[in-house]
């Protein structure tokens, strides 16, 4: 069953060219704020990238948050450019929303807060909550967002739109311990109707993203809004703390597969909405991604990719997408500059040169 709401031509062709890579036996890479947000990046509009500067092109999706909105990671009119920019080089976007606890900061949107999750916030922000209009006033600013990223022909940029990602864990205050999953769907069903059907925003395709893994179909859509709001369904998944033999790779796969039958049953395209190695408590300190030296699994890149594309459900994947590079000791990507060059870096660029993997540009920007 398609989405409730109709789209615009151009968001219907960024379906069909997920639809064509989902049964292509080829996967589109992605790195989250990878326009805009490096370590060996000197422009911050979108031209140049990490992926860009070791491997000679871009990711071939990049996602970017509506964190940019409140000046956590960028302000919004420089979004814009990024987003117009990385559209002119043939990448698809997605924008991500770790959206802030409405129920802090009075009128205004508190600074980074997802995680904070006392306040009862989302019930509040609920059509009849005293929060309603707080939150209906954030809605707006994506579809403000959404409105002014415009390409060449003045039409607007197509973008892949996942809100409440990871909704199966508690770190989030859309999390199971502070909404049910009755509630959940209600929110999801509400932001979806708000945007696409009150604020007329035709340019967003939807993806519905717990956290993995799963072992049942009841698992995996406990939390599912349902085929009228979801045109992607993804999985956010880890690999913490690596190591050979610790069966990460068959958990990724089967639940890779399972996912896939249910995308099958429901029409749906699959895609790795969030995917990254987390070495975490090293010698040498906490990493949350890559650590800069001594990393255990030192071709993780190819072997994730291996293990992605040995099952049916891998190679009807879409796309796969890593988190960012904030700083040399916060990424996601090994990256080199001039007196740093990443132990992994060789595993990656044999990783985006593998002939099953796209990088940008995966479409003329005129399409």
């Amino acid at each position: 069953m398609a989405l409730k709401y109709k789209r615009s031509e151009k968001t219907d062709s960024l379906l069909g060219i997920l639809r064509e890579f989902s049964g292509s036996d080829r996967i589109l890479f992605g790195q989250q704020n990878a326009g805009h947000i490096g370590v060996s990046i000197e422009a911050t509009d979108g031209t140049e990238s990490d992926c860009k500067n070791l491997c000679g092109r871009h990711p071939a999706i990049v996602g970017v948050d509506t964190l940019s909105f409140q000046g956590y990671e960028g302000n919004m009119s420089d979004l814009i450019t990024v987003v117009k920019n990385l559209r002119r080089q043939g990448v698809i976007v997605t924008l991500s929303s770790h959206m802030p606890n409405f129920s802090l900061g009075g009128d205004e949107f508190y600074d980074y807060s997802p995680n904070i999750t006392d306040g009862d916030c989302g019930r509040r922000i609920m059509p009849g909550g005293d929060l309603n209009e707080k939150y209906r006033r954030f809605l707006d600013l994506i579809a403000e967002f959404a409105s002014l990223c415009v390409d060449v022909e003045g039409e607007k940029i197509p973008m892949i739109f996942r809100p409440f990602h990871e909704c199966n864990g508690d770190w989030f205050w859309w999390g199971p311990s502070y909404l049910n999953d009755k509630e959940y769907i209600e929110l999801f069903r509400y932001t979806v109707d708000y945007l696409l059907g009150e604020k007329g925003v035709d340019n967003l395709a939807i993806a519905y993203s717990p956290n993995g893994f799963f072992q049942s179909e009841n698992d995996y859509l406990a939390r599912y809004p349902g085929d009228e709001y979801v045109d992607i369904m993804g999985m956010d998944i880890y690999h913490d703390k690596p190591h050979k033999g610790d069966g990460f790779y068959h958990k990724l796969s089967s639940s890779i597969d399972l996912i896939d039958d249910i995308a099958q049953v429901h029409g749906k395209i699959t895609a790795l909405t969030e995917i990254g190695y987390r070495s975490l408590e090293t010698e040498n300190g906490y990493f949350e991604g890559l650590a800069p030296m001594d990393n255990t699994v030192k071709e993780w890149f190819t072997e994730v990719l291996d293990a992605i594309m040995s099952t049916v459900g891998g190679k009807r994947l879409a796309y796969m997408l890593i988190w960012a590079n904030f700083s040399d000791t916060q990424f996601w990507l090994p990256f080199a500059t001039e007196d740093f060059r990443h132990e992994m870096c060789d595993d990656f660029i044999k990783f985006a040169e593998d002939g099953r993997v796209k990088m940008a540009p995966v479409f003329d920007f005129n399409d």
